[in-house]
């Protein structure tokens, strides 16, 4: 469960990428998103609930609510490439870069493993699908696709 609860953090963090302070705006990515369950595939049970919100200044805020029902919210603000910590996630890191105005790819290190992940926005703005692939806490490689909607 652990694991999957850290790969739907990395999940919603994709939206932070665009927020790379000034030097990233938010762009498109800013707002409030929630989660698509019917387009979105999960290595593990998923989530009761899956929001993200991207300040434009850059702040990426993430309250889920994992299927066994546990709610935890987490955050961080990135910077163009360095490495910031996940607040609200123990040992858990992201280098996010921006590769153009609708992608942006991120590195996580979740407590020493490593994981990276891409999230493009549409070309109508609505719609943001992330995807990540990793090594879970027993070493078993992983994909996820989370399919994301604009509030």
């Amino acid at each position: 469960m652990k694991t999957r609860l850290l790969i739907l953090t990395a999940a919603f963090t994709f939206l932070a990428v665009a927020q790379l302070q000034a030097t990233m705006p938010a762009g498109g990515f800013a707002g409030t998103w929630n989660v698509n369950f019917a387009k979105s595939k999960f290595p593990g049970p998923p989530p009761q609930i899956d929001m993200c919100t991207v300040d434009p200044d850059g702040t990426v805020t993430v309250n889920e609510t994992n299927s066994e029902g546990k709610s935890s919210s987490w955050h961080y603000t990135p910077v163009a490439g360095k490495a910031v910590s996940v607040e609200g996630r123990d040992n858990t890191t992201v280098i996010v870069t921006k590769i153009d105005s609708h992608t942006n790819e991120q590195v996580w290190n979740f407590n020493g493993r490593s994981a990276k992940s891409r999230a493009v926005l549409s070309e109508d703005g609505k719609t943001t699908t992330f995807t990540m692939d990793g090594t879970d806490k027993d070493g078993k490689p992983f994909h996820e696709m989370v399919v994301y909607d604009k509030q």
